[in-house]
């Protein structure tokens, strides 16, 4: 697919998708939305891919919709009973990154307001840049939380934060975003893309790649368990599973001999997990 909203670039096993329309503040339309999901399944698909960064271009992360002509998404429907509501395109893009067998890290530039926040919460780890500004404003444009927000945001950062955020649509800094654990790091902005490169190589050049989709996997899907033995019966699957590749193996050898791992399995090892939770 021919990217224009965004880059797509690859150094070594890191991916690199760079939201690319700085003249508007990064802003997404519907064909950023059908860019992005390309770009994801690009990422997840090639075995040579082992962790993805997601970062702006110019002086913001993303700034949301564009709305500059308005609202341009699919309405319709019933929303009392719920027949025939065209799916929020944002909801669509976050349950594809939700899939991700690969981590995703979010390097957060600049502004990052609406989706340019809400793409970031399915996400599994958010540094940002010293100065960087976010917001979830979207009782002051009068529509509702998006791109399945409302399920991520509080369990990242606890109820009172969200209701805060969300309630009052208001802009925040990113010393507050740290310190309510929103982000997880800040960094000056010369800084931040070699940090965010240097958590995805510390993940590929150690880690098992198919003991990091079940780990992502378990650790998202395990939120909404409802007692502590469904984790232990998937683990329990996911243990033999792994026990019965190379890795193991690999992993035990490189600790008694001290040296880096040299790990052969594939994410693809790890796809038998795809009929734990088929709806998503």
């Amino acid at each position: 697919m021919t990217f224009e909203d965004i880059r797509y670039t690859q150094q070594g096993s890191v991916a690199t998708i760079t939201f690319d329309r700085p003249a508007s503040m990064n802003t997404a339309r519907v064909q950023t939305h059908t860019e992005l999901r390309a770009a994801l399944d690009a990422a997840d698909t090639d075995e040579s891919v082992r962790a993805v960064i997601v970062t702006g271009e110019g002086r913001a992360f993303c700034g949301g919709t564009d709305i500059s002509q308005g609202f341009q998404l699919p309405e319709g429907g019933d929303p009392a009973s719920g027949r025939n509501i065209p799916p929020d395109v944002g909801g669509v893009t976050v349950l594809r990154l939700f899939r991700m067998r690969k981590p995703v890290i979010a390097a957060i530039n600049g502004a990052a307001a609406g989706f340019g926040a809400t793409f970031t919460l399915a996400m599994d780890t958010r540094i940002a840049a010293q100065g960087a500004k976010f917001a979830f404003p979207f009782t002051r444009r009068g529509i509702c939380a998006e791109s399945c927000s409302s399920w991520f945001l509080p369990r990242l950062v606890g109820m009172p934060a969200a209701l805060d955020w969300m309630l009052s649509g208001r802009t925040f800094g990113a010393d507050e975003a740290l310190a309510r654990g929103l982000v997880q790091e800040l960094l000056a902005p010369e800084d931040l893309l070699p940090r965010a490169i240097e958590i995805a190589e510390e993940i590929a050049t150690n880690c098992a790649p198919a003991s990091v989709a079940l780990n992502r996997r378990l650790l998202w899907q395990m939120l909404g368990a409802a007692h502590p033995a469904e984790a232990h019966m998937l683990e329990s699957r996911g243990v033999a599973a792994t026990l019965a590749g190379p890795d193991s193996a690999e992993g035990v050898a490189s600790f008694r001999e001290k040296r880096p791992p040299r790990f052969t399995g594939r994410v693809s090892d790890a796809d038998f997990m795809d009929a734990w939770w088929p709806e998503t």
